[in-house]
C-alpha cells in the first residue's frame, strides 16, 4: 500500500491505524513485516521410526516407556525420550504400561497364611472382611 495514508489502508483491511504504522515501522526496520521465525523443533522420529517403535511395543508388551527406549534401535544418533514415545503410542491408543506397584509380602503375612490355612468354612464366615476404610453407624 505504497502511497497511500496509513488511515484509508487501515479503513480497507478492516485494522486500527495503530496496527498499520506498527507494520509500516517493521518494513522499514527488518525489511519485512512478519513476526519474528519461530524455531519449531525438528521431529526425532519419522515414520520409520514410528514403526520401530510400534513393532517393540508389541514384542515387549509390558514395558513402559523407558523400557521400551532401550530395546529402540539408534541409527541417527538421537535418543528418542520416553516423552516422545508416550506421545507416539497415545494416539493409537497404545499407551505406554507402567509397573505394577505391589506391597511385597512380610514375614507377619505368612505366619497368618500358616494360622489359617486349616480353617473351615464356617470359621471364614464369622470374618468381616473391608477395604480398611472408616465404617460409619457402625
Amino acid at each position: 500500500m505504497v502511497g497511500r495514508r496509513q488511515s484509508d489502508a487501515a479503513g480497507e483491511l478492516g485494522e486500527s491505524q495503530s496496527v498499520i504504522n506498527r507494520l509500516e515501522s517493521r518494513q522499514r526496520t527488518t525489511g519485512r513485516v512478519c513476526d519474528r521465525p519461530k524455531g519449531e523443533a525438528l521431529p526425532v522420529t519419522d515414520h520409520n521410526h514410528d514403526q520401530n517403535l510400534r513393532t517393540s511395543d508389541l514384542r515387549y508388551g509390558l514395558a513402559n516407556a523407558t523400557q521400551l527406549q532401550a530395546h529402540l534401535p539408534d541409527g541417527r544418533g538421537t535418543r528418542v525420550s520416553r516423552h516422545t514415545i508416550h506421545n507416539r503410542l497415545h494416539p493409537l491408543d497404545w499407551n505406554d504400561r507402567r509397573p505394577l506397584q505391589v506391597t511385597p509380602l512380610t514375614p507377619r503375612h505368612l505366619q497368618w497364611k500358616q494360622d489359617h490355612v486349616t480353617w473351615t468354612m464356617q470359621q471364614w464366615s464369622t470374618i468381616l472382611f473391608t477395604d480398611e476404610c472408616r465404617l460409619h453407624g457402625i
